[in-house]
Protein backbone atom coordinates (compact mmCIF):
# COMPACT_ATOMS: atom_id res chain seq x y z
CA UNK A 1 0.00 0.00 0.00
CA UNK A 2 1.35 3.51 -0.75
CA UNK A 3 2.39 5.62 1.54
CA UNK A 4 0.16 8.79 2.74
CA UNK A 5 2.54 11.80 4.05
CA UNK A 6 0.36 14.58 5.86
CA UNK A 7 2.28 17.65 5.02
CA UNK A 8 2.02 21.07 3.15
CA UNK A 9 3.29 21.02 -0.49
CA UNK A 10 6.17 23.05 -0.80
CA UNK A 11 7.04 23.45 2.58
CA UNK A 12 10.60 21.86 4.81
CA UNK A 13 8.81 18.76 5.61
CA UNK A 14 7.77 18.18 2.24
CA UNK A 15 10.68 18.80 0.38
CA UNK A 16 12.63 16.20 3.12
CA UNK A 17 9.72 13.79 2.22
CA UNK A 18 10.79 13.45 -1.57
CA UNK A 19 14.53 14.42 -1.45
CA UNK A 20 16.56 12.10 -3.22
CA UNK A 21 13.56 10.27 -4.90
CA UNK A 22 12.59 10.11 -8.41
CA UNK A 23 8.68 11.73 -8.43
CA UNK A 24 6.10 11.32 -11.21
CA UNK A 25 6.81 15.46 -11.96
CA UNK A 26 10.23 13.57 -13.44
CA UNK A 27 9.18 10.54 -15.09
CA UNK A 28 8.85 12.34 -18.83
CA UNK A 29 12.18 13.30 -18.70
CA UNK A 30 13.51 9.44 -17.36
CA UNK A 31 11.11 8.06 -20.25
CA UNK A 32 11.99 10.67 -22.76
CA UNK A 33 14.72 9.17 -25.70
CA UNK A 34 16.35 10.62 -28.84
CA UNK A 35 15.13 9.57 -32.15
CA UNK A 36 18.45 6.92 -31.96
CA UNK A 37 17.12 5.18 -28.70
CA UNK A 38 19.63 6.88 -26.43
CA UNK A 39 18.60 8.79 -23.31
CA UNK A 40 18.45 12.80 -23.00
CA UNK A 41 20.75 15.16 -21.11
CA UNK A 42 17.75 15.68 -18.83
CA UNK A 43 18.14 12.00 -18.06
CA UNK A 44 21.45 12.45 -16.52
CA UNK A 45 20.33 15.69 -15.13
CA UNK A 46 17.95 13.89 -13.26
CA UNK A 47 20.18 11.51 -11.85
CA UNK A 48 23.22 13.82 -10.70
CA UNK A 49 20.34 16.23 -8.80
CA UNK A 50 19.16 12.95 -7.38
CA UNK A 51 22.71 11.52 -6.51
CA UNK A 52 23.42 15.10 -4.89
CA UNK A 53 20.44 15.32 -3.01
CA UNK A 54 20.66 11.51 -1.54
CA UNK A 55 24.84 12.09 -0.69
CA UNK A 56 23.82 15.96 1.36
CA UNK A 57 20.59 14.70 2.67
CA UNK A 58 19.14 18.39 1.03
CA UNK A 59 17.25 19.54 -1.71
CA UNK A 60 19.27 22.51 -3.33
CA UNK A 61 16.62 25.38 -3.59
CA UNK A 62 16.05 26.09 -7.02
CA UNK A 63 13.98 29.09 -7.03
CA UNK A 64 10.46 29.36 -8.82
CA UNK A 65 9.70 30.46 -12.54
CA UNK A 66 6.67 32.73 -13.14
CA UNK A 67 4.99 29.85 -14.51
CA UNK A 68 5.57 27.65 -10.93
CA UNK A 69 4.36 30.96 -9.24
CA UNK A 70 0.97 31.39 -11.43
CA UNK A 71 0.45 27.62 -11.26
CA UNK A 72 0.94 27.93 -7.51
CA UNK A 73 -1.56 30.45 -7.03
CA UNK A 74 -4.60 29.31 -9.58
CA UNK A 75 -4.52 25.87 -8.22
CA UNK A 76 -6.54 26.63 -5.40
CA UNK A 77 -9.12 27.58 -7.50
CA UNK A 78 -8.86 25.48 -10.03
CA UNK A 79 -9.63 22.79 -7.69
CA UNK A 80 -12.50 24.13 -6.12
CA UNK A 81 -13.85 25.03 -9.95
CA UNK A 82 -13.24 21.12 -10.47
CA UNK A 83 -15.23 20.27 -7.43
CA UNK A 84 -18.18 22.50 -8.60
CA UNK A 85 -18.29 21.01 -11.72
CA UNK A 86 -18.07 17.66 -11.18
CA UNK A 87 -19.74 17.97 -7.78
CA UNK A 88 -17.06 16.20 -5.94
CA UNK A 89 -14.67 17.44 -2.97
CA UNK A 90 -11.23 16.58 -4.17
CA UNK A 91 -8.77 16.23 -1.18
CA UNK A 92 -5.50 18.20 -0.93
CA UNK A 93 -2.94 15.48 0.06
CA UNK A 94 0.53 15.96 0.20
CA UNK A 95 3.40 13.42 -0.58
CA UNK A 96 2.61 10.27 -1.24
CA UNK A 97 5.53 7.27 -1.25
CA UNK A 98 5.45 4.20 -2.84
CA UNK A 99 5.24 1.16 -0.65
CA UNK A 100 8.84 0.37 -1.68
CA UNK A 101 9.81 4.08 -0.70
CA UNK A 102 11.89 4.56 -3.78
CA UNK A 103 9.77 7.02 -5.51
CA UNK A 104 6.32 9.21 -5.02
CA UNK A 105 4.11 11.30 -6.17
CA UNK A 106 2.51 14.70 -5.40
CA UNK A 107 -1.09 14.90 -6.42
CA UNK A 108 -3.25 17.73 -6.34
CA UNK A 109 -6.15 15.99 -4.93
CA UNK A 110 -7.55 12.69 -4.63
CA UNK A 111 -10.77 12.30 -5.73
CA UNK A 112 -13.51 9.83 -3.99
CA UNK A 113 -12.08 6.49 -3.21
CA UNK A 114 -10.53 5.71 -6.85
CA UNK A 115 -9.66 8.75 -8.77
CA UNK A 116 -6.92 12.01 -8.94
CA UNK A 117 -7.19 15.24 -9.93
CA UNK A 118 -4.01 17.08 -11.59
CA UNK A 119 -4.44 20.53 -12.51
CA UNK A 120 -2.20 22.47 -15.45
CA UNK A 121 -2.39 26.34 -15.77
CA UNK A 122 -2.06 27.33 -19.10
CA UNK A 123 -2.02 30.64 -20.68
CA UNK A 124 -4.56 30.82 -23.16
CA UNK A 125 -2.35 30.39 -26.61
CA UNK A 126 -1.35 26.84 -25.05
CA UNK A 127 -4.43 25.96 -23.56
CA UNK A 128 -6.23 26.36 -26.88
CA UNK A 129 -4.37 24.27 -29.24
CA UNK A 130 -5.14 20.99 -26.56
CA UNK A 131 -9.11 21.86 -27.28
CA UNK A 132 -8.68 21.06 -30.84
CA UNK A 133 -6.59 17.80 -30.71
CA UNK A 134 -8.31 14.87 -29.57
CA UNK A 135 -6.50 12.24 -27.20
CA UNK A 136 -5.14 12.78 -23.89
CA UNK A 137 -1.67 15.38 -23.66
CA UNK A 138 1.30 12.92 -24.34
CA UNK A 139 3.66 15.39 -22.72
CA UNK A 140 1.25 14.44 -19.29
CA UNK A 141 1.25 11.10 -19.61
CA UNK A 142 4.43 9.49 -17.67
CA UNK A 143 3.26 11.85 -14.82
CA UNK A 144 -0.40 11.18 -15.08
CA UNK A 145 0.25 7.12 -15.75
CA UNK A 146 2.87 7.20 -12.52
CA UNK A 147 0.61 9.13 -10.09
CA UNK A 148 -2.13 6.49 -10.87
CA UNK A 149 0.82 3.65 -10.29
CA UNK A 150 2.08 5.07 -7.32
CA UNK A 151 -1.15 5.77 -5.80
CA UNK A 152 -2.47 2.78 -6.58
CA UNK A 153 -5.98 4.17 -8.25
CA UNK A 154 -8.11 3.66 -10.92
CA UNK A 155 -8.09 6.88 -13.11
CA UNK A 156 -7.43 10.69 -13.16
CA UNK A 157 -8.65 13.39 -14.18
CA UNK A 158 -6.17 16.20 -15.63
CA UNK A 159 -7.75 19.85 -15.61
CA UNK A 160 -6.23 22.54 -18.10
CA UNK A 161 -6.89 25.64 -16.63
CA UNK A 162 -6.75 29.32 -17.19
CA UNK A 163 -9.19 32.03 -15.62
CA UNK A 164 -11.88 32.88 -17.90
CA UNK A 165 -11.27 30.26 -20.25
CA UNK A 166 -13.47 27.27 -20.72
CA UNK A 167 -11.99 24.66 -18.31
CA UNK A 168 -10.80 21.51 -20.28
CA UNK A 169 -11.12 18.13 -18.14
CA UNK A 170 -9.45 15.00 -20.06
CA UNK A 171 -10.37 11.53 -17.94
CA UNK A 172 -7.85 8.81 -18.30
CA UNK A 173 -7.35 5.26 -17.07
CA UNK A 174 -4.68 3.10 -15.93
CA UNK A 175 -3.14 2.05 -18.70
CA UNK A 176 -1.16 -1.37 -17.71
CA UNK A 177 0.99 -1.97 -20.12
CA UNK A 178 2.64 1.64 -20.03
CA UNK A 179 2.53 1.39 -16.23
CA UNK A 180 4.68 -1.86 -16.52
CA UNK A 181 6.99 -0.30 -19.25
CA UNK A 182 7.46 2.43 -16.67
CA UNK A 183 7.93 0.32 -13.60
CA UNK A 184 10.74 -1.05 -15.59
CA UNK A 185 12.29 2.17 -16.92
CA UNK A 186 12.53 3.91 -13.16
CA UNK A 187 13.73 0.19 -11.56
CA UNK A 188 16.52 0.77 -14.12
CA UNK A 189 16.92 4.51 -13.90
CA UNK A 190 16.99 3.75 -9.45
CA UNK A 191 19.83 1.09 -9.56
CA UNK A 192 22.06 3.31 -11.91
CA UNK A 193 21.23 6.25 -9.26
CA UNK A 194 22.48 3.86 -6.35
CA UNK A 195 25.28 2.68 -8.09
CA UNK A 196 26.41 6.63 -8.84
CA UNK A 197 25.62 7.58 -5.35
CA UNK A 198 27.59 4.97 -3.94
CA UNK A 199 30.54 5.30 -6.31
CA UNK A 200 30.63 9.62 -5.15
CA UNK A 201 30.66 8.47 -1.68
CA UNK A 202 33.84 6.63 -2.15
CA UNK A 203 35.79 8.33 -4.47
CA UNK A 204 39.31 9.59 -4.92
CA UNK A 205 39.58 12.70 -3.75
CA UNK A 206 42.64 13.35 -5.42
CA UNK A 207 46.73 13.93 -4.08
CA UNK A 208 46.64 9.91 -4.05
CA UNK A 209 44.17 10.06 -1.31
CA UNK A 210 40.83 8.24 -0.98
CA UNK A 211 37.88 8.64 1.37
CA UNK A 212 34.52 7.19 2.23
CA UNK A 213 31.92 9.36 3.35
CA UNK A 214 30.14 8.31 5.90
CA UNK A 215 26.81 9.33 7.76
CA UNK A 216 23.96 10.77 7.04
CA UNK A 217 22.29 14.05 6.10
CA UNK A 218 23.83 16.38 9.04
CA UNK A 219 25.98 14.50 10.64
CA UNK A 220 27.85 14.24 7.69
CA UNK A 221 31.80 15.62 7.55
CA UNK A 222 32.14 18.19 4.99
CA UNK A 223 36.05 18.24 4.91
CA UNK A 224 38.47 15.82 4.15
CA UNK A 225 40.48 15.96 7.03
CA UNK A 226 37.30 15.30 9.07
CA UNK A 227 35.99 12.19 7.10
CA UNK A 228 36.75 8.96 8.96
CA UNK A 229 38.47 6.32 6.93
CA UNK A 230 36.21 3.44 7.67
CA UNK A 231 36.60 -0.62 7.98
CA UNK A 232 39.85 -1.65 5.90
CA UNK A 233 40.20 1.24 3.69
CA UNK A 234 43.09 3.14 4.27
CA UNK A 235 44.29 6.72 2.76
CA UNK A 236 46.90 6.22 0.19
CA UNK A 237 49.29 8.87 -0.55
CA UNK A 238 51.73 8.50 -3.43
CA UNK A 239 55.60 9.36 -2.65
CA UNK A 240 55.39 12.78 -4.58
CA UNK A 241 52.63 14.08 -2.28
CA UNK A 242 54.57 12.04 1.08
CA UNK A 243 57.36 14.41 -0.10
CA UNK A 244 55.54 17.68 0.02
CA UNK A 245 53.81 16.87 3.30
CA UNK A 246 57.54 16.35 4.77
CA UNK A 247 58.73 19.34 3.12
CA UNK A 248 55.81 21.70 4.13
CA UNK A 249 56.32 20.13 7.80
CA UNK A 250 60.24 20.74 7.48
CA UNK A 251 59.09 24.81 6.66
CA UNK A 252 56.55 24.83 9.31
CA UNK A 253 59.31 23.25 11.90
CA UNK A 254 62.03 25.89 10.90
CA UNK A 255 59.47 28.97 11.32
CA UNK A 256 58.74 28.33 14.41
CA UNK A 257 62.52 27.52 15.64
CA UNK A 258 63.01 31.52 14.59
CA UNK A 259 62.97 32.75 11.17
CA UNK A 260 62.57 31.35 7.37
CA UNK A 261 64.14 28.21 6.22
CA UNK A 262 67.24 29.52 4.41
CA UNK A 263 67.23 28.19 0.55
Amino acid sequence: MPIIIDCIQGTAEWKQARNGLITASLFEMVMARKKQGQKTSKYYCVMMKLAGERITGKTVDEGTTLSMRRGTELEPGARRFYGTLTHTQPECIGFVLADDRMKGFSPDAFVGTNGLLEIKTKKPEILIPHFIQKGFPAEHKAQCQGGLWIAQREWIDLMLYWPDMPPLIKRAYRDEVYIRKLESEISRFNEALEIMVQKIKCTDTGFGMRIKIVGEGNEREKSASKVRISGGLKARVGSRARARLKERAATRRGKRKGGSVQG
